[in-house]
This record gives C-alpha cells, sequence and structure tokens, in this order.
C-alpha cells in the first residue's frame, strides 16, 4: 500500500508503506522501550524500505544491502550523522567518531596510520600479553560477570597501545564507572523530555552524569598533562619522532602540536624581528588546541574498547552454549600449541607450556576462531544500527525520500535476513565458507558499519577479537550461570543489559 502525502506546507509526498497509528507516540514509545524488536518487526512486515513517524520525525528503515551501499558509499556526501551520535558529542566531543566534513577528514589523516597493518601487529604483543595475564588472575570454580571483565581488558590495551599507559586498576576503574554512568544518561537523552530534564541541574541522574563527564575530562587531561611533561623532561619534541613506528597516538598528537607551535613562534619570531619587538612571545602548546587533543582521546578511548567488549561478551556467552564449538576451537588451540612445543628445540616442559600465549604469527591458523567471532557478530553486532540525517531529498528505489528525514540501516536486522542467511537464529559458524563470503552481499554483513565513515578500528578489533579468544579459552572454560535473564540493551552499541555471569573451569591442571 501506498501512502501519498499532500498539504498547503509541503509537496506531494509518495510514502512506502509502514507502521501508522492514530496515536501519535505510540510508535515512539514502542521505539524506546524496545528498538531492536520494533526495526526488526517492520522489516519483516514491510519489506526492503519503509517509512513511519517518530514524533514529527519522518524515519524510512533501510533493509536492503544495495540500498545501504548506495547510502553508506556511493551518496554519502548527502548524509550527516544520526541524532544519536550527535548526542554522543556530549561526552565525545568532536572526535572521529562525531566529527564531520573537513574536521573529519583532518582527524582522519592523523590517526589513520596508527590503524595500518604493520602497525596493528605491532600491538598483538599486547593484546596476547594482557589476555594471560588477566585469565592468570582468575580462579578457579570461581564467578564473574564476563562483560565486566572484557571491557576492563579492551580497556587497559587500548591504554597502552595507543598511549603506551598503564592504567592503574583504580583509576581504570573510575573510568569504566564514569563511562557507564555517562553511557546510560546518552540513552535518557533520546527520549524528548530527556532533554528538557537535563537542563535541571539539581536533579540526581542530571547531577551524577555532570559528575561523572566532570571524571572523564580529569582522567584525561592528565593523561595530555603527565605526557607533555615526559616530552619536555626527556627533550623528546624532534619533529623526525613524528615519523618513529614506535611513537604512539598520544605522543604523536603531542609532537604535531609541538612542531606547529614551533613553526608558528618561528614565522612570529621574523615578523617581530621586523618591527623589533620580540617580547612576550607565547610559548604555550596553542597550535593544536588540547580540546581537541582529548576528544581524539577519550574517543580512542571509548569506542576502541567497548565494541569489541560487547563483541567479546556475545561470544563467549554463545560458546558456553554451544559445546561442541567450544571442542573445535579448543582443537584448533591445543593444535597451534602443539607446534610451538615441536619447534623449541630445547624442548617444554609442562609448566612452560601452560605458560605459552597465542600471538600475532599464529592468527592464519586460527580460522575456526575467526570463524566463530564472524558469526557471534552477525547475531549479536557490536553497533547494532546507523542513523542518518538526510540533507537533500534523495532517491532511493522507487521514493524520494525528503529532505531532514531520518534514514536507520539496522546491522542486527540485516544480519538475520533469511534471504541471505539459512537458518538465520541459529549460531553456526561453518557457515563462513569462503564461496559463502563470496557470494555475500557487500551490506548483508557490517558489524562495524561502512564506507568512508566506517570503524577505522575493525582491523584492530578482529586482531584483538581473535587473539583474546584464543589465550583465554587456552586456560578456561566457562559455564553460563544458570537462572540468569539475558537480555539485550540496546544503545548506540549492543550491551548485555546487566551483564552475563560466567562460571570458570580451568584447563591447566
Amino acid at each position: 500500500m501506498l501512502v501519498v502525502c499532500c498539504s498547503s506546507m509541503e509537496k506531494n509526498i509518495k510514502y512506502p508503506s509502514g507502521p501508522t497509528s492514530i496515536l501519535p507516540a505510540k510508535i515512539l514509545r514502542k521505539f524506546l522501550h524496545d528498538p531492536i524488536n520494533t526495526f526488526n518487526n517492520i522489516a519483516k512486515k514491510y519489506g526492503d524500505i519503509s517509512h513511519f513517524k517518530l514524533a514529527r520525525q519522518d524515519v524510512y528503515l533501510i533493509n536492503n544491502p544495495d540500498y545501504i551501499e548506495q547510502v553508506l558509499i556511493y551518496d554519502h556526501h548527502n548524509f550527516k550523522k544520526g541524532k544519536r551520535l550527535q548526542t554522543a558529542k556530549r561526552f565525545l566531543g568532536e572526535g572521529l567518531v562525531t566529527s564531520e566534513g573537513e574536521l573529519h577528514d583532518s582527524q582522519k589523516r592523523v590517526i589513520h596510520p596508527f590503524f595500518l597493518p604493520k602497525k596493528i601487529s605491532s600491538y598483538g604483543s599486547i593484546m596476547s600479553k594482557y589476555s594471560v595475564d588477566v585469565s592468570r588472575q582468575w580462579i578457579d570454580g570461581s564467578i564473574i560477570d564476563i562483560h565486566k571483565e572484557m571491557i576492563d581488558l579492551t580497556f587497559a590495551i587500548i591504554c597502552k597501545s595507543m598511549m603506551n599507559y598503564d592504567m592503574d586498576t583504580k583509576e581504570a576503574e573510575q573510568f569504566t564507572k564514569a563511562f557507564s554512568i555517562t553511557k546510560e544518561y546518552s540513552k535518557r537523552l533520546q527520549h524528548p523530555i530527556g532533554h528538557v530534564l537535563d537542563s535541571i541541574p539539581i536533579l540526581p541522574k542530571v547531577a551524577q552524569s555532570r559528575k561523572a563527564g566532570q571524571t572523564l575530562e580529569n582522567i584525561v587531561y592528565n593523561l595530555i598533562s603527565d605526557r607533555k611533561k615526559m616530552i619536555q623532561d626527556q627533550d623528546i619534541s624532534d619533529v623526525n619522532n613524528l615519523k618513529s613506528d614506535n611513537t604512539d597516538l598520544l605522543t604523536k598528537l603531542l609532537l604535531t602540536q609541538k612542531a606547529n607551535e614551533t613553526t608558528n613562534l618561528e614565522n612570529q619570531s621574523k615578523n617581530n624581528q621586523k618591527n623589533n619587538n620580540i617580547k612576550n612571545q607565547d610559548t604555550s602548546y596553542s597550535a593544536l588546541p588540547d580540546k581537541q587533543i582529548r576528544d581524539h582521546l577519550i574517543t580512542m578511548l571509548i569506542a576502541g574498547h567497548e565494541t569489541t567488549a560487547n563483541a567479546l561478551t556475545w561470544t563467549f556467552y554463545l560458546i558456553s552454549q554451544h559445546p561442541e564449538i567450544e571442542k573445535k576451537i579448543t582443537q584448533e588451540i591445543e593444535s597451534i600449541l602443539q607446534n610451538q612445543k615441536d619447534e623449541d628445540k630445547s624442548g617444554t616442559t609442562d609448566n612452560q607450556k601452560s605458560k605459552k600465549s597465542i600471538t600475532v604469527k599464529d592468527l592464519p591458523k586460527l580460522k575456526y576462531t575467526e570463524k566463530v567471532l564472524r558469526e557471534s557478530m552477525r547475531l549479536y553486532p557490536p553497533v547494532w544500527s546507523i542513523g542518518r540525517i538526510v540533507k537533500e531529498d534523495y532517491d532511493l528505489g522507487d521514493y524520494t525520500i525528503p529532505k531532514d528525514s531520518a534514514i536507520f540501516m539496522s546491522q542486527y536486522v540485516m544480519h538475520r535476513d533469511s534471504r541471505f542467511y539459512e537458518d538465520p537464529e541459529l549460531f553456526n559458524p561453518d557457515r563462513w565458507t569462503d564461496e559463502f563470503k563470496r557470494h555475500l552481499p557487500r551490506f548483508a554483513y557490517f558489524p562495524f558499519g561502512g564506507g568512508l565513515r566506517g570503524c577505522i578500528g575493525e582491523p584492530f578489533a578482529w586482531q584483538e577479537g581473535i587473539l583474546i579468544i584464543s589465550n583465554i579459552m587456552m586456560s578456561w572454560t566457562m559455564k553460563l550461570v544458570p537462572n540468569q535473564r539475558i537480555k539485550l540493551d540496546p544503545g548506540i552499541t549492543l550491551n548485555p543489559k546487566k551483564g552475563i555471569k560466567m562460571e570458570l573451569h580451568s584447563r591447566v591442571k
């Protein structure tokens, strides 16, 4: 059924089919209460493209991989980020995830070298070591919240990889707690009344959010301040350090800041000398504001750990439900460890074997583990939907989407589409054969988004995920604690509501 709208204030618009209600807020309430099932039900009923209203906002749900490719790649210039990411600027600032246009492009040029293949491989030793260290702290028979453990682990890895910083336990705990509060509050801001309540600072939730945001600010600015002092004390401000493969992101940003500031001072000095005025020179790091460095860092810290932690949490959850899949993974890991032992000319004792780890050089052998992670992110994609706002009227399929309309594309919905996946609700890593991947439409599987605004850290996350899974499963099996209600908590990313509790059982006896 087609719906045609006409009024004196707008031109004729041919809308695709979609849910309607005489109660203006009914669909909005459904969406706020359960956005995933709302999208899923709409897509199943109305097909590739549907239209509905969320309050006064025209919304189009796109459920066709070719249309998604058109929006995210070929016509990306006609869209800006959706309201959820606009809201995220509240705590992310103008970082790589939230910025747009030339600012985004310039930021990407700075950060991109840290996500090239060779650089990502260099992070492998950190990923393996931290995974093994965490697993050694666990106790046989104890119960853990695997989501919290993965949040802490991936946060420590991103701190060390991007900033060469070992964040102490107390500081890391403060950061993750503050981030959790901020993230939960950002969901509140999605509700129309949330912005109204946000203007009343004495309300408990608002005050708590402000305090958490300040905690994040303090931690990040302290990192910047400490590294500046180290650069000054060690006299490593040589611009040549910018090209060093060993330079971490934070140091590079500060060296860039220092180099730009030095160049500005030299130019200013030349001009001042002409005027015989060389007093009171400003020697601050003003060429690249600390605020911009802060936005880079907080984006890396948050986006660089939460998505991977969620993916790993759901992966361990699914593995715990499928012992036959767990057995295949452990056989693959044990085969690698046995090869390590055979290659050790001096011989390896059982005690030494328990201290082995899976490293980057073992990644090509972890084909089944990679399939497990891939299938897990099909069922529980770290980012479950993408939103865009249309800048100018846009033709898609048989319809013209008006300017200022919202477009949603849901990985969660697309990844469970029976047109592309046989038995889509089934956890089946074996479906990911080379032939299957070749014939799968490009945007029938996009757990990290796609196009020019796709996740720059996707290769980092793949490597990290596989190494963490293999190094933890090398020593541990996990059993889901019974009588839990495992529930999705879809914010910007797909969290498990209230975590997932697992009972640990050691493989090393």
